[in-house]
């Protein structure tokens, strides 16, 4: 048998295509096509904005947590930067107070070193006074026995005694008039 050729006519896609579907689509074939797009989407709308809710809530939970925290941070960073600053404060003041008090204690110890001296010298002065009553009381009695022994027992104690108490009295005087000054 011989080879058998089959000639066909070219046929236009457009033909095909319009023959498949008719000559144009029908408004109740796209609304149709439309109702499925949207049951279809709808669906699928619900579940995206339910698990993306349940990730917002989590994700809104969280982000109140971290507030509430660096609230709470701040808050206690402000106490603490509260604390340092009266620290501070009683920091300059204990260091103004031991200055005011290092000043005083020097001045003391000058007040006190003068005190000393003008108490030794009080005491030298004493010890000088001392000397000289004990000189004069040893000078009275030693004019009191020639008084005695010139008078040859006149009797005349009242105005020896006189003496004695008025170089009493002048020693004394002299002695607290040393002392005063």
């Amino acid at each position: 048998m011989g080879p058998v050729s089959c000639h066909y006519r070219p046929v236009s896609m457009d033909d095909k295509l319009s023959s498949v579907l008719g000559k144009q689509p029908s408004w109740w074939m796209v609304i149709m096509l439309g109702v499925a797009v949207v049951i279809l989407f709808v669906p699928m709308i619900i579940f995206t904005v339910m698990a993306n809710r349940e990730a917002c809530k989590d994700g809104l939970l969280a982000e109140q947590k971290c507030r509430n925290f660096t609230h709470l941070l701040e808050s206690q960073l402000t106490q603490a930067q509260d604390v340092l600053l009266e620290m501070k404060i009683q920091a300059a003041t204990c260091n103004q107070t031991v200055v005011t008090l290092t000043a005083s204690l020097e001045t003391e110890k000058a007040h006190s070193h003068k005190q000393q001296e003008v108490v030794q010298e009080l005491q030298g002065e004493i010890e000088k006074l001392k000397q000289q009553l004990q000189d004069t009381t040893t000078e009275l009695k030693q004019l009191r026995k020639k008084n005695e022994a010139s008078e040859g027992g006149n009797g005349s104690t009242s105005s020896g005694n006189t003496i004695n108490f008025l170089a009493i009295y002048v020693l004394l005087t002299l002695s607290l008039g040393a002392l005063l000054a």
